[in-house]
């Protein structure tokens, strides 16, 4: 029986495109290190073929795009034990962070057509695309939280762009967001209606390249606009709450942060989910989380925050409450993790520090 790549990889009819399809809808297309190996491969490729003038990366299945990285995959290595308990994970997170870099800083018009649930590894995929397009109805999340880890896929990064305390409500509370939301943060840059997604791909496959970075971008996004017939209401309802996020960005601590979350959930139901999220998560993820965003605000390159997240990766592997989320979550499925600390005052400074210690 022969068993389909779970990356489908083509060019358009006249070969100027390069179309990557992520390929596993039964598993939401969940990243795994195959993956992340064959899209850093062929990237690789079309990059220093000159007769490819755009790279499109979509994804088939109806739910969604990417539900993020296979972690479950990763943790049953580690629950495995013996030596080589963690050199799958390293891998793994060495390899996607470096396709995230790779895409950050591609050399030709990079297109992500994201459709339904992107979460995750998934949002890393849109963030480093030159094109982020999303289809009408998308919902968003770095819900890591939930599993005992920190927004990683250089979160530190792109979230800088969500001001006034949105991208620290995003990476501490795992809150879903739409389009809107997402492109008021800049982690996209168009959408099209569902209808679209069908003929974006046909279009862009048709477009008269030229030899110009700057002109083929410029196509790219005539091409993406005229796809919008003005049935996309663009909306941001998290923007309609600037004024009570900024409040919370002005916090130094996380359990300040939490308490004044659950303070405005109390008045405002809007916020009660991402409050429950914060307050049921892992206490080391979100204290971790935390100090991860204050120091990556004090960086500007897309590498420097990819080489941190490397460094709290393998840490988190290390750690109890990764393992213990994903085995929660996604592998026992009794969604009730143990964490340890279980008592978000019971966090100190050295295992804070640990997780950014290189190993």
């Amino acid at each position: 029986m022969t068993t389909e790549s779970p990356i489908l990889f083509q060019r358009s009819d006249d070969g100027a495109v390069g179309i990557a399809t992520l390929n596993r809808p039964k598993q939401l297309n969940a990243l795994t290190l195959e993956m992340c190996e064959l899209m850093g491969r062929q990237f690789g490729e079309w990059a220093n073929d000159d007769s490819i003038k755009c790279v499109l990366l979509n994804a088939n299945g109806e739910k969604g795009f990417c539900a993020g990285g296979d972690v479950a995959e990763v943790i049953r290595h580690v629950r495995a034990g013996g030596d080589q308990r963690y050199e799958y994970g390293d891998a793994f997170f060495a390899t996607e962070y470096a396709l995230n870099l790779m895409m950050h800083t591609y050399s030709k018009p990079l297109v992500v057509l994201s459709h339904g649930l992107c979460m995750g590894g998934g949002v890393g995929l849109l963030a480093g695309a030159s094109h982020g397009v999303l289809v009408a109805g998308s919902k968003i999340a770095m819900p890591e939280i939930h599993i005992g880890l920190f927004p990683d896929v250089g979160g530190g990064y792109f979230l800088q762009d969500f001001f006034d305390g949105r991208g620290k409500l995003i990476a501490l509370t795992g809150c879903v967001i739409n389009e809107g939301d997402a492109i008021d943060g800049g982690v996209g840059h168009l959408v099209i209606p569902k209808t679209g997604q069908t003929d974006l791909v046909s279009a862009i496959a048709a477009l008269e390249w030229t030899h110009s970075r700057e002109d083929n971008d410029e196509l790219i996004t005539e091409c993406i606009l005229a796809l919008d017939d003005r049935t996309v209401d663009l909306v941001s309802p998290l923007s309609e709450f600037a004024e009570e996020t900024a409040k919370l960005d002005r916090y130094e601590t996380v359990v300040e942060f939490r308490d004044a979350l659950n303070d405005l959930a109390s008045r405002e139901p809007y916020f009660a989910t991402a409050a429950r999220s914060l307050s049921q998560g892992s206490p080391t993820a979100a204290h971790v989380t935390f100090e991860y965003l204050k120091r990556t605000r004090q960086m500007v390159d897309i590498d420097q925050v990819l080489a941190l997240d490397l460094i709290l990766a393998k840490q988190f592997q290390r750690h109890h409450d990764f393992s213990e989320g994903v085995r929660a979550l996604l592998i026992d499925k009794d969604k009730n993790p143990q964490w340890s600390p279980a008592d978000w005052n019971g966090i100190d400074s050295a295992l804070i520090n640990a997780h950014f210690s290189p190993i």
